[in-house]
Order: C-alpha cells, then sequence, then structure tokens
C-alpha cells in the first residue's frame, strides 16, 4: 500500500483528493494536516484518517506516508515540496504548481535533485470524455488539427484566498486559465509555444486580480490555441472543449449527457457533412480525479511513465507567466 499524507483539508480536498485515496485500491491515507487544527480533526475523522497533524512538517516527516499530496493555497506549495522531498518523499501538487514561475523552477530542480518524483494534478487530461475526444484525433476523424480550444468558467470564487494576488499568484489566469492551457497543451501533442497574447481584465468582483481572461498561443507548427476563462460567468459553470482539423470539428461540452458532437467532411468542397455523436462509457464524463489519481497510483507502483509531471506543470507556469507579462504590457510575448 502507498500511504498518503494530505496537506490541506479545505473544499478541493474534501470534494476530489480525499475521497479520491480513500477510493482507489493501492492507496492508503495516514494522515492529514491543515493551518487549522480543528478542520485537521474533522477531515481526519471523515476519512477514516489515523493521524490529523498540527503543520506540515510534522506530516512530511511522518514515516508512514511515502507520499505527500498538497492541496492548500497556492503560495505554501513550495515550502511543503521543498520540505517533502527533503525527506524523501514524492509529490503530488495541485494546480498551479506555484505562484511564480522562480517557485515552479525550484521545485522542479530539486525533485531532480533528490530524486523524487513530482506528479501535476491537473485533472483535465484525465476527463473520460476529453480522453474518448483524443482517441478520435488520434484516430484522423477530423484531419490534422490547425485551432483548439477552451472554456472554463465560474460565477464566484471557491475560498476568499483566491483574491488575494499574495497567496494566489494572481486572479482568474492562474486559477481557472491552467486548465485550459493545460488543454491547449495536450492538443499541441509536445509542440512548442512560440507567442502568446493575453487580454484581461476585472468587471465582476471588486478585487485587485482579474476575473476574465482570454489567451492566444501560436504554436510552432501554426496552429493556434485560445482559452478563454473566468470568475465572471453569470450562471455559474461553463466547460466546453473544441478543436478544428483539416476534414472536421468536434465540440465536447461537459454539461450534457452525450458530450462529443463531432462534423466532418466539408462541404465547401462538395463533400457531404456529417454530424455525429459520440457516447462515452464512463458514467461521470466531467471528471478526471478518479482516472488522474489511478495513473498516479501506476507510476507509484508499477513504474509506468507518468502523462502529467512537474515539467508539464512548469512549462504551465511559463504560459501563466507569459500571460501576466502580456496583460501588462499589451502586447505578446514570444518564447525563445
Amino acid at each position: 500500500m502507498i500511504g498518503v499524507g494530505v496537506v490541506g483539508t479545505g473544499f478541493w480536498a474534501r470534494m476530489t483528493h480525499l475521497p479520491a485515496f480513500r477510493t482507489i485500491e493501492g492507496f492508503e491515507l495516514k494522515a492529514v494536516a491543515s493551518g487549522n487544527q480543528v478542520n485537521a480533526d474533522k477531515a481526519a475523522e471523515q476519512f477514516n484518517i489515523p493521524v490529523a497533524h498540527e503543520n506540515y512538517l510534522a506530516l512530511v516527516k511522518d514515516p508512514n506516508v511515502q507520499v505527500v499530496d498538497i492541496c492548500t493555497p497556492n503560495n505554501l506549495h513550495v515550502d511543503i515540496a521543498i520540505a517533502a522531498f527533503a525527506e524523501g518523499k514524492d509529490v503530488i501538487c495541485i494546480k498551479p504548481l506555484a505562484t511564480s514561475l522562480a517557485d515552479a523552477y525550484r521545485m522542479v530542480n530539486e525533485a531532480e535533485k533528490r530524486g523524487c518524483k513530482l506528479y501535476y494534478a491537473e485533472n483535465v487530461p484525465f476527463i473520460p470524455a476529453l480522453a474518448k475526444l483524443k482517441e478520435l484525433i488520434d484516430a484522423s476523424l477530423y484531419g490534422p488539427l490547425f485551432r483548439f480550444k477552451a472554456c472554463e468558467g465560474i460565477g464566484s470564487l471557491h475560498a476568499s484566498w483566491f483574491s488575494d494576488p499574495e497567496r494566489a499568484g494572481g486572479g482568474s489566469i492562474i486559477d481557472m486559465a491552467v486548465h485550459g492551457m493545460s488543454f491547449l497543451q495536450w492538443m499541441a501533442a509536445g509542440k512548442k509555444a512560440v507567442k502568446l497574447y493575453a487580454e484581461a481584465g476585472t468587471f465582476v468582483h471588486r478585487q485587485k486580480a482579474e476575473d476574465t481572461s482570454v489567451i492566444v498561443i501560436r504554436f510552432e507548427d501554426g496552429s493556434i490555441g485560445q482559452t478563454e476563462d473566468s470568475w465572471s460567468l453569470a450562471g455559474g459553470y461553463d466547460s466546453r472543449f473544441e478543436v478544428f482539423g483539416t476534414k472536421g470539428h468536434a465540440l465536447v461540452d461537459l454539461l450534457y449527457q452525450h458530450p462529443i458532437r463531432s462534423v466532418t467532411g466539408s462541404s465547401a468542397e462538395g463533400g457531404a457533412t456529417v454530424s455525429q455523436l459520440h457516447p462515452v462509457d464512463e458514467h461521470f464524463v466531467k471528471d478526471g480525479h478518479l482516472n488522474m489519481m489511478t495513473h498516479f497510483r501506476d507510476c507509484i507502483r508499477d513504474g509506468k511513465v507518468c502523462r502529467s509531471e512537474g515539467a508539464e506543470g512548469f512549462e504551465i507556469m511559463e504560459w501563466v507567466d507569459a500571460a501576466y507579462r502580456s496583460m501588462q504590457t499589451g502586447v505578446p510575448v514570444l518564447f525563445k
């Protein structure tokens, strides 16, 4: 069994990470820690965790913990990860890796130096509907992709600390756009970003950080990625993904039962246009956390090649950093 210690007992830990670890065979919750001991005790009782540590330093030194799962405000990620690596522990870190590119680099570098693994807990590449879409793309149903797009929106902040740029590292870009960026990264399939342009603003919430953004990324093969993200969405929730290829187009809307809609063929060339729905076998198509944590288990236990490590999270942080620079200067950022 893989002993897991979870740092953080906020809504995301309680809603996704703790239930996943309790559900997946091979993981065993050994400890939990929180900045608030009462919250740690409550989480320990709710999820039948034997130890509730008073702080993360005690948790990373716990001999029963082999993997430290970081599920805290963004500004705490780097210190917790560095402390865990110093104890020889692997780390699973919720998105984003850190609040700055420099701290994200420290995390990746320290993991490599200590011979530890840093797993990047971004669930988008593990969502069943999107995994099915990738299968269709890889089967050339849509032809080579030249454009791909994501829309992620919510109507309000998950917790008050998100509105504090010192704790969060920014606003909706570092919180929401990282999901869309992960989709673009996946669809780009290893191609390097060459240019990024961002527009953002604060329209709904009274805060210092942006609540709305549109980001466009150009890749080395000429393809275009776009992600539209916000905390300002009336109605409360949006999660859509699109791909455009030379032979067709697909839209994934995670609000609907049959989330993948394809249109193939070219009416411009006189060919037939065919619209079809692609059912997804998994009952719960919207969330990828069980698939993600199961994948991490297989990487830890069986040495499987990981699809989402520190390197992927670091590239996302490079894009986040570029987005804030572009937003501030009003011009695109060119990548070397």
